[in-house]
């Protein structure tokens, strides 16, 4: 095999990565494209923890004991299972996920976590009261969320005053949002401007309910 052969293949398979990346990001603008639960292992172990950077990532959220928090989207709890030991004592931790088989796989995997409770629901129309959350969070989990605005105002309405909203968004997921428009939608949804941790294509916004 010559260089010629090898560099061509190279080609055609960043193409085709790139045809599928580009069809992904538009589809879900449209639908609901979560990760499949029956891939909920890929999103489990020490390697993602390093390359999805868990610990920095809640770092970045900046929990506190006491603290009242949901995570949407949690998945497995690769974020939120850590973070239930971070709001202790005194502190809580809900996941809200749109899939039946994450919650599930979340439940086993968090039976010995006593804070950390999980509801199965959309992020449009949350099934919490008004004002329940000191933090609400989401980590690459905005671009799955074909109704992002709703979505947002939703996250405004079940925060408490003061409270804070945070996202979390990495280039190589398939639903990367820019710091452009995660600004444009959460100042939209009546959040502060966000101030962001991190670089262009892997940051944190921080933003507060005034």
């Amino acid at each position: 095999m010559n260089l010629f052969t090898i560099l061509v293949g190279a080609a055609v398979l960043l193409a085709v990565y790139a045809g599928i990346n580009f069809g992904w990001r538009y589809a879900s603008r449209k639908f609901l494209f979560p990760c499949p639960s029956w891939l909920s292992w890929s999103l489990e172990g020490g390697f993602v923890d390093w390359w999805a950077a868990t610990s920095r990532t809640l770092d970045r959220i900046g929990l506190k004991a006491g603290d009242r928090v949901l995570e949407v989207g949690p998945g497995p709890g690769r974020l939120l299972i850590p973070a239930a030991a971070r709001v202790l004592p005194g502190g809580e931790v809900v996941g809200l996920d749109v899939q039946q088989g994450m919650v599930e796989r979340l439940k086993v995997r968090a039976t010995n976590v006593l804070n950390l409770s999980v509801r199965l629901g959309n992020a449009q129309e949350m099934p919490f009261a008004a004002g329940s959350f000191d933090v609400v969070y989401l980590a690459m989990v905005l671009g799955e969320i074909p109704q992002r605005e709703p979505a947002l105002t939703e996250c405004f309405r079940v925060l408490r005053s003061g409270g804070r909203l945070s996202i979390t968004e990495m280039a190589a997921d398939p639903h990367f949002q820019s710091r452009a428009t995660v600004t444009r939608l959460v100042t939209a949804a009546g959040f502060t401007q966000p101030e962001f941790i991190g670089r262009r294509f892997s940051f944190t916004a921080n933003c507060t309910k005034p």
